[in-house]
């Protein structure tokens, strides 16, 4: 990292209750764990404060936000982080917290030994592996098969193995957990990963404290459930295993960070724009042939009353392309029975499918009578006929049945994030909202506040300062408005916001605002397209329009060049600002 040339320029929670008979941890504040990394890491900004020339004793809190965004926001990342690397005020950053997209690159610098060490390096294989690399069809239905395994597969793991290994050419086996020993070394900044519990956004309280979830190295959980209650952790390697009553009862594998970027960056565009793209990966895994499909399938040979020798994948194939348009059109509010009609008639003929074809009549008799639930649960009882009839128990169901029937299953009731509930039945906490539900079902924070604000503030975290990089597709400022109205909400202090004067600006916003008041954080916000370096409206607009979060096709490396440049530039045109008023502060401290 470069150093910056000499002359350039909270409040401690008590310890908290571990339960050891649970391994669940009930406490206010950070983990010991995390104390004792910043620890480490403000011992390293003091030093680097210090070689500016600066007395100062005491270092203050950075936090770096980056947004969401898609693949827009993961370039963009990539981006400020090289900058404030290039520039030296990466060593003055405490914390890093991310949602949606911006995680994609995070997790993938926070899982490599020399991430860090070189972000130009980072940069350049970013680049080369948008343009060179591949998604991968065998990889990614080996890996969507291995997930279906497990009892709590959801479109959260389809997401994963599809869209977001497609946008970011890259699939991550390592773990959250072990990126512990390069956050604890204090070297690099701590990473927050963001998401919301869907329970909450559903009911209404999204603007509540313990809506939002975060993951970082050492621990998953909530960071707050309200002003007077404590937060709720499990062991990062122990998210997704079985609890009741605060005991571990069946220890699931820690999952992987390809699936955490599935649940990170889950909300890239309105359902039915993700109901199509999902829609079109499932005719890919069933259209496309492969040694790895043959040996999941289980293909042989059946022979057919009045057609012969039919190889059954052909059957399958048929028949499930058409499973795939009516669950399509059934989803987006459509017509689904003539497709009912059509499925009845390529089934005829197939013994196998005689029970499947008397379910389908009477659904055609009946559908126009019955509720729109009633209309679900019958199409999932015809998807299980069709699909498992001759799996005597489930351990039989072929590989790629099984991933087929569960993916059906979680489109029908838009089943994103699903997974084992730590707080089940736990005695200790007496809020009924987290301790009843035997599954969490978590979400891309993108669709609460798109920028992890509530991670880094009272009463979860106390940060001086924020640096807050702003890649969203549409108004610039919005995070900032809904943080402002979350904190009033939660009471928590936040610098007063002027949306009249924000709102004349969103179309051509300037590349620096400032947000301070005499008690709580200051805020400096930064939107990514903005008149400095984008130079007018009609640019930043054409920009927009670029680099679309729901946008399907490969960046051409010019188009990634120039989205990394105008992420730096940000950086590099404010870098005497941000320094500033950081040495404004650590004075002020000392």
């Amino acid at each position: 990292m470069a150093l910056l040339q000499r002359g350039s320029c909270g409040t401690m929670n008590p310890p908290g209750k571990y339960d050891e008979s649970s391994d669940i941890h009930i406490r206010s504040g950070i983990s010991e764990e995390e104390k004792a990394a910043v620890k480490k890491r403000k011992e390293l900004v003091l030093t680097t404060l210090r070689n500016l020339g600066l007395n100062a004793n005491k270092a203050p809190v950075v936090s770096v936000l980056v947004s969401g965004g898609g693949l827009r926001a993961a370039i963009a990342c990539q981006g400020i982080l090289s900058e404030l690397s290039n520039v030296g005020l990466l060593d003055l950053v405490t914390y890093l917290a991310g949602v949606s997209g911006s995680t994609w690159c995070m997790s993938s610098l926070y899982t490599k030994s020399d991430g860090w060490q070189n972000l130009q390096k980072a940069e350049n294989e970013l680049r080369r592996r948008l343009q060179k690399d591949k998604w991968n069809f065998s990889h990614a239905l080996t890996g969507l098969c291995m997930a279906a395994k497990r009892d709590d597969y959801s479109l959260t793991d389809f997401w994963s193995y599809t869209l977001v290994y497609f946008l970011t050419k890259e699939l991550l086996d390592a773990n959250l957990s072990g990126s512990r020993s390069q956050s604890e070394t204090g070297t690099v900044p701590y990473p927050i990963f963001a998401t919301v519990d869907h329970y909450f956004k559903r009911k209404g309280k999204e603007k509540t404290l313990k809506s939002w979830f975060e993951f970082t190295p050492h621990e998953a959980g909530y960071p707050k459930l309200d002003l007077s209650t404590p937060g709720a952790y499990v062991s990062t390697t122990l998210y997704g295993s079985k609890f009741k009553a605060g005991k571990l009862i069946q220890q699931e594998a820690e999952r992987d960070l390809s699936y955490l970027r599935g649940l990170f960056g889950s909300a890239l565009a309105d359902r039915n724009s993700i109901l199509t793209s999902i829609r079109d990966f499932l005719l890919k895994f069933i259209h496309q042939d492969s040694t790895e499909k043959q040996n999941l399938l289980g293909l042989y040979p059946k022979e057919i009353e009045g057609k012969g020798l039919v190889l059954e994948g052909d059957i399958l194939k048929t028949i499930m392309e058409e499973l795939v348009t009516l669950v399509y059109i059934f989803t987006t509010g459509g017509d689904y029975l003539p497709v009912l009609e059509s499925l009845q008639f390529k089934m005829a003929g197939y013994k196998d499918f005689s029970q499947s074809q008397r379910m389908i009549t009477k659904m055609l008799q009946h559908s126009r009578q019955t509720s729109s639930d009633q209309q679900r649960q019958s199409i999932l009882d015809l998807l299980t006929e069709v699909l498992k009839h001759d799996a005597k128990e489930e351990r039989n169901i072929r590989p790629f049945i099984q991933f087929i029937w569960k993916t059906f299953k979680c489109l029908l009731f838009w089943t994103w994030g699903t997974t084992n509930n730590f707080l089940y039945k736990y005695g200790d906490i007496k809020d009924k909202d987290l301790t009843d539900r035997e599954n969490l079902y978590l979400m891309d924070a993108g669709l609460d506040i798109n920028c992890a604000y509530p991670l880094v503030l009272p009463p979860v975290r106390d940060t001086d300062i924020i640096l807050s990089f702003d890649f969203s597709e549409g108004d610039p400022f919005l995070t900032i408005k809904d943080t402002a109205k979350y904190c009033k909400a939660c009471n928590i202090p936040f610098p007063p916001v002027d949306e009249d004067k924000l709102d004349q600006d969103a179309e051509a916003p300037s590349d620096f605002y400032i947000f301070e008041r005499e008690k709580g954080p200051v805020v400096m916000h930064f939107p990514l397209f903005n008149k400095v370096n984008c130079g007018s409206p009609e640019v930043i607009k054409k920009r927009r329009e670029t680099f679309a979060t729901f946008r399907f096709d490969v960046y051409s490396d010019d188009e990634v060049r120039q989205l990394l440049e105008d992420a730096k530039a940000n950086v590099r045109n404010n870098k005497e600002r941000i320094l500033g008023k950081i040495c404004t502060l650590a004075r002020a401290a000392s």
